[in-house]
């Protein structure tokens, strides 16, 4: 399967000690310094705004970033748009590595001085609704790469409801 349209979420634990427009100025820096390896920073757009919307975000030609705040949850998000060599698994270890990327350079940040991410609860959402749609032959075809891929202890689809895209909740040891 060549799907590449993952996105990954990694939740902050202290989303009580974050003020979401500091990530602006951060997000610009990036761009100045093209900080994220393989990725071309192209821009930032402020969200902050809108409710459980995706907050601060910043576009690369590869794919886009955001402090997303969906479903009332402080985060991560980092979405890849444009396809790798390799497949599912390979896109997945890919998407993942980036997105831990991101969050290691978030929390070395001195702007976002104490901001901290949960590496040990991670969403993953596929957007690609032709090759993943959200129904239980995709899910269990993707099923067991995610576990092998991210080193689950438990994995859980997020809903059953074909309009909504195939996400997984995934709890690591």
């Amino acid at each position: 399967m060549d799907l590449y349209k993952i996105g990954i979420k990694l939740f902050v634990t202290n989303p009580q000690a974050v003020r979401l427009r500091d990530f602006i100025p951060v997000f610009h820096g990036w761009i100045q310094q093209q900080k994220i390896a393989g990725h071309q920073l192209i821009d930032v757009h402020d969200y902050s705004h809108v409710h459980n919307g995706p907050g601060i975000l910043l576009v690369a030609h590869e794919g886009n970033f955001s402090m997303d705040q969906e479903g009332g949850r402080l985060g991560l998000f980092y979405y890849r748009k444009r396809p790798l060599e390799g497949g599912f698994e390979a896109n997945l270890k890919s998407v993942t590595q980036t997105a831990l990327q991101a969050c290691t350079l978030l929390e070395s940040e001195p702007k976002l001085d104490g901001l901290k991410f949960n590496t040990k609860e991670i969403l993953v959402l596929t957007n690609d609704r032709l090759l993943a749609p959200n129904d239980a032959g995709a899910r269990t075809k993707l099923e067991p790469v995610i576990a092998r891929t991210l080193g689950k202890t438990a994995l859980a689809p997020q809903s059953a409801d074909p309009r909504e895209r195939l996400a997984f909740m995934v709890t690591r040891s």
